[in-house]
């Protein structure tokens, strides 16, 4: 097989970049930046995915620090540096550190608070559920960093939080086929990894700046990928690169958002409106009367 072929076969294996978009800039007060990628006018999801949000502060106030209620999504937080206390209706009560996760099945309804312990630095996520789980019973789970699986090669560092990614399994089993996987590259460095072909895919960049599919992709925004079984990302720039790779198969159903609560249907959305004023989601130091 000539060299040209086998360029060419690689290239149709690897995934492209399709489209770009930079995040919204939701909060920029001088302690806390927060920079939203979805949902946007013209992308409200990527897989079952509908909310990425991007935060970084140093003082203890931050997002979500007053009891507040999540119904019909599934809600990831994944701490890069600082800590946080977490305690909801469902009586958890727990702290996450640098690098840990936490995965919440809100399903009907609850509510729950995030007291920062220091600054911060991460990321939430929304996972739509699908129809069949809107209504699920509410779950709290807690992912410490050393059960997140890592391969580190040649100055590229891969975590996968959900999901397959590059042969390695997380411990998060979202809906949806949800794919979570956190990419670090020294300077100069580049990884190639196997994905899931059947899945959507984007890649958002936290730090730095990288290249996919011959195309640069630049911190605070988010990157739709094209098809194929393969992701190749390399850093551009002296500082190296830091990206979240988020996508799984496509949202099912209609997707409906009332503030914190996103259904696929009106008279489930109402729903989940009164059952969080009369109190059936729980209660929080008052919250919600």
């Amino acid at each position: 097989m000539s060299t040209e072929s086998t360029t060419l076969q690689r290239s149709q294996a690897e995934r492209t970049l399709a489209h770009r978009m930079p995040a919204d800039i939701v909060i920029d007060d001088g302690d806390m930046r927060l920079l939203r990628a979805l949902p946007q006018a013209q992308q409200t999801a990527v897989g079952p995915f509908v909310l990425i949000d991007h935060y970084r502060h140093q003082g203890l106030q931050g997002i979500g620090d007053r009891p507040h209620p999540h119904a019909g999504i599934e809600v990831v937080s994944y701490l890069l540096e600082g800590g946080v206390a977490h305690r909801d209706s469902l009586g958890f009560q727990d702290r996450l550190a640098a690098e840990d996760a936490q995965w919440i099945r809100a399903g009907r309804g609850m509510l729950h608070a995030e007291q920062p312990l220091s600054g911060r630095h991460g990321l939430q996520l929304w996972v739509s559920l699908p129809p069949e789980l809107k209504l699920a019973e509410p779950s709290y789970t807690a992912v410490r960093a050393a059960d997140i699986p890592r391969v580190d090669s040649d100055g590229a560092c891969l975590w996968t939080i959900a999901g397959e990614v590059g042969g390695l399994l997380g411990p998060m089993a979202l809906s949806g086929g949800a794919v979570f996987a956190r990419l670090r590259l020294e300077p100069g460095a580049a990884s190639t990894f196997d994905v899931d072909p059947a899945l959507e895919l984007g890649l958002y960049v936290l730090e730095g700046s990288v290249e996919v599919g011959g195309a640069r992709l630049w911190a605070g925004e988010l990157g739709l990928l094209g098809a194929g079984p393969q992701l190749s990302v390399a850093a551009l720039g002296g500082s190296g690169a830091e990206l979240a790779l988020i996508g799984g198969l496509p949202v099912q159903g209609d997707l409906l958002f009332s503030g914190p609560f996103v259904m696929d249907t009106p008279e489930r959305l109402a729903q989940a409106r009164l059952d969080y004023v009369y109190g059936r989601m729980g209660r929080m130091d008052g919250v919600p009367f």
